[in-house]
C-alpha cells in the first residue's frame, strides 16, 4: 500500500507485485489561511482522511487486509509539525505554500551565512521550508515554541498515528534546510545557531527502511492488520519520481500539476552556487537529486478557466474544461503569433528566487484569440521549467530522455510542447497518482517483494508512450525562448517590486 500526504488530499492505493493497481482511493482537507500569506493545515485532518481513504481502498480492493505485506509513505515536503510531551500537535501545521517567514530566511543567513548554509544544506533559503518555520514560531510564539518537544514533516505525523514511532526519512529531511545533504544527518550546526534542539529532530532512515509496524489503537481506526511493516517513505517529489521510474542518472521528470518541477538523478552530489535550484537526497538509496520548481504551473490555467469566465461557459453536462481548451489550443500555431504568457502568478522560485515577480500576456494583438491564449499558457510553463533544465545542462547534469508526470502529462499537446521546447523523446508512463505508487514500490522494496528500488521499476513502472521533437517547431520555440522569454524578467524585474 502507498500513502500519500499531498497538499490537498490524502491518497491510497494498493498494487500487486507487478505494478498493477487494485484500488485507490483519496480523501480531501482544507489549507488554513488565517492571515495573508499564511498557509497552514490540521496534522489531524491528514490523519483523518488517511483513515477514511484507507478504509474505502480495502473495501474497493476485495483485497484480505492481510494480505497487504507493507505500507510505504509520501507526503509534501518542507511542512513544520510541532508535537508537545504528549505528542499531540502544538498549533497547526505550517506548510510548504505559506511565506510568512522572509524576515527568517534573512536572519538564517546572517547567523550561518549564505556560503556556509549552501555548503551544509546545498540550498536557498526559503519561506515555508522548515528552519524559518520553526524560527519564525521561535520569534513570534514564543509560548508555543517553549513547549515543543518534537518536529515533524507531514508524511511523519501520519506515521507516528500509524506505528507510534517518529522518524523520518533522508529525502524528506533534507528539505528542511536543517539537513547535512552531503552527510545525511542533521546539521547540529545550524541547529545550535538557530537556538533550537537537537534532540527534537527525529532519527533519520533509508527511504525503503522499515521504521515502525501499524500498531492497535491504528488498526482499530483504519481496519489495517496490526503489525504491518511501514517503510520511511519519502517527500512527494522524490517518491513521484520513484513512481515514473526516474531513479538512475540521464532519465529527468517534468512534473505539470499545481506548480512544476523538473527532477534529475545525481550519482554525485552536485550543488547550483548561484542558489537558483535545490539539490537534496533522493528517495533511492545511495543518490541524491538536482531539481528547479515553479510555482504556477497547472495552476496558471486553472487560473484562467475561473477567472475569466470560461468555466460558466463552457460548462454543459460532465466534461473536462481542461481537455475542451487543450483542443482548442491545438488549433493555435506554434509560438502563437509572438504571444509569449509568463507563469509568475504568485512569484516565482527556479531560477529567479523573487517573490515579486508577476504574470502576464506579452505580445497582445487584435488577431490573438483564446485559443492562442490557452496555448501561450501552456508553452510559458514549458519554457519557465526549460530555464532549470538549462541550468542542469549548465552543471552538466545528463538528459538523456524525459518522463512527463502530473496533470500536464494527460494532455497530448502538452507533451507534445514539452518535447519540442525541450528539444528531447518525452514520454509518459501507465500510472496516475505517482508518489502513492513510488510509496508502494518503496514499501516493497521493505517488505523484500522486491530486491531493490532498480527490480521495483523494472518490474512495475510501463510505458505508455512516447513524444518527439519536430525540427520545425523546435526551431520557432528556440527563437522565442532565447530571444524574448529569457530577456522579460530581467528587463521587468525592477518593476515587479515597484507594483
Amino acid at each position: 500500500m502507498g500513502i500519500d500526504i499531498g497538499t490537498s488530499s490524502a491518497k491510497t492505493l494498493i498494487i500487486d507485485e507487478h505494478g498493477k493497481p487494485m484500488a485507490e482511493a483519496s480523501a480531501k482537507y482544507p489549507i488554513l489561511t488565517p492571515a495573508s500569506g499564511w498557509a497552514e493545515q490540521d496534522p489531524e485532518s491528514w490523519w483523518a482522511s488517511v483513515k477514511e481513504a484507507v478504509k474505502k481502498t480495502i473495501r474497493g480492493s476485495k483485497v484480505d487486509p492481510r494480505q497487504i505485506s507493507a505500507i510505504g509513505l509520501s507526503g509534501q515536503m518542507h511542512g513544520t509539525v510541532l508535537l508537545d510531551r504528549g505528542l499531540k500537535p502544538l498549533r497547526p501545521a505550517i506548510i510548504w505554500a505559506d511565506k510568512r517567514s522572509q524576515s527568517q530566511c534573512r536572519e538564517i543567513y546572517e547567523r550561518v551565512g549564505k556560503k556556509r548554509v549552501l555548503g551544509i544544506t546545498c540550498n536557498p533559503v526559503m519561506p515555508g521550508f522548515m528552519a524559518p518555520s520553526l524560527l519564525w514560531v521561535k520569534r513570534n510564539e514564543p509560548s508555543v515554541f517553549e513547549r515543543v518537544f518534537r518536529v515533524l514533516l507531514p508524511k511523519d505525523y501520519v506515521r507516528f498515528r500509524l506505528t507510534g514511532s517518529l522518524a523520518t526519512d533522508v529525502s524528506d529531511a533534507s528539505a528542511t534546510l536543517l539537513f547535512d545533504v552531503k552527510r545525511k544527518e542533521w546539521s547540529t550546526e545550524i541547529i545550535s545557531n538557530l537556538g533550537f534542539q537537537l534532540d527534537s529532530f527525529p532519527e533519520v532512515y533509508e527511504s525503503t527502511d522499515v521504521t515502525g509496524e501499524v500498531s492497535k489503537e491504528a488498526s482499530e481506526e483504519t481496519t489495517l492488520p496490526i503489525g504491518v511493516k511501514v517503510v520511511a517513505g519519502g517527500g512527494d517529489s522524490p517518491v513521484g519520481a520513484v513512481g515514473c521510474g526516474v531513479i538512475k542518472p540521464g532519465i529527468v521528470s517534468s512534473n505539470i500539476g499545481s506548480a512544476g518541477q523538473v527532477f534529475a538523478v545525481l550519482d554525485e552530489m552536485r550543488v547550483d552556487p548561484k542558489f537558483r535550484i535545490h539539490t537534496f537526497c533522493h528517495a533511492v538509496p545511495g543518490k541524491w537529486y538536482i531539481q528547479g520548481a515553479i510555482l504556477s504551473a497547472g495552476l496558471s490555467l486553472s487560473w484562467f478557466i475561473e477567472t475569466l469566465g470560461f468555466e460558466e461557459s463552457l460548462r454543459s453536462g460532465d466534461v473536462d474544461l481542461y481537455e475542451i481548451l487543450s483542443k482548442e489550443a491545438e488549433s493555435a500555431e506554434p509560438g502563437c503569433r509572438g504571444l509569449i504568457f509568463m507563469p509568475y502568478l504568485i512569484g516565482e522560485r527556479s531560477p529567479h528566487l523573487d517573490p515579486y515577480a508577476r504574470g502576464l500576456f506579452f505580445g497582445l494583438t487584435l488577431s490573438h484569440r483564446r485559443a492562442h491564449m490557452t496555448r501561450a499558457i501552456m508553452e510559458g510553463v514549458v519554457y519557465a521549467l526549460k530555464d532549470s533544465l538549462e541550468i542542469f545542462k549548465e552543471l552538466d547534469v545528463k538528459v538523456d530522455r524525459i518522463v512527463a508526470r502530473g496533470g500536464g502529462a494527460k494532455s497530448t499537446l502538452w507533451r507534445q510542447i514539452q518535447a519540442d521546447i525541450f528539444n528531447s523523446e518525452v514520454i509518459n508512463v501507465e500510472v496516475k497518482e505517482e508518489a502513492a505508487f513510488g510509496a508502494a514500490l518503496l514499501a516493497g522494496v521493505g517488505a523484500g517483494v522486491y530486491r531493490d528500488l532498480q527490480e521495483a521499476v523494472e518490474e512495475a513502472v510501463k510505458v505508455k508512450g512516447a513524444k518527439y521533437p519536430h525540427p520545425e517547431r523546435v526551431e520557432i520555440y528556440e527563437h522565442y525562448y532565447r530571444n524574448v522569454y529569457r530577456r522579460l524578467y530581467p528587463l521587468l524585474k525592477r518593476y515587479f517590486r515597484l507594483l
